[in-house]
């Protein structure tokens, strides 16, 4: 016999899901990212399983981020909210972005710390939050290899890409 356990956050995500009132072909929101999908044509088992990951990488940080730090935000409105906060908020801002887009595989993208200092040594001028001494002291300047100048990290292979995009888009202006 097989059992169907499931875990406290795949319940809270049922529970959520389980209080949209979308009628087939309409279009509806994933009440933990926010995302938009259409009820009854993008499968649900999809928009659970990327509500799973973003709670338990909300999880992850709680344990594994500075102690001080807000929650790690989920949905593409509150990332945009942080990253305009500036400070610690703002730091946590980048990170969730860079880690959503990994599908919130914390174990595939640099530590907190390490973003975080990648992050300051960044000198694009497009942000500010790299000029911010509070944030220099905590986080000491250090480059990270795979961070793209849109300030998320990519793997290697991603990384290369996205460079070679930005060469091609400098040597066509």
């Amino acid at each position: 016999m097989e059992a169907n356990y499931k875990s406290p956050i795949e319940e809270v995500v049922d529970r959520l899901f389980s209080k949209i009132k979308a009628k087939r072909g309409e279009s509806c929101r994933n009440p933990v990212t926010d995302a938009s999908f259409v009820w009854g044509l993008d499968p649900i088992v999809v928009q659970k399983k990327k509500a799973v990951a973003a709670l338990r990488a909300r999880e992850w940080f709680a344990v594994n981020g500075p102690r001080d730090a807000p929650l790690l935000p989920l949905s593409h409105e509150d990332v945009e909210d942080y990253r305009n906060a500036r400070g610690l908020a703002g730091v946590v801002g980048f990170f969730a972005r860079s880690l959503s887009r990994l599908d919130y595989a914390v174990q595939k993208h640099p530590s907190f710390n390490d973003f975080a200092r990648g992050l300051m040594a960044m000198n694009t001028g497009l942000w500010g939050i790299e000029k911010d001494e509070n944030l220099k002291r905590r986080f000491p300047p250090c480059l990270l290899a795979g961070m793209t100048p849109g300030a998320y990290w990519a793997p290697p292979k991603e990384y290369e890409e996205t460079m070679a995009s930005y060469r091609r888009a400098s040597d066509a202006a």
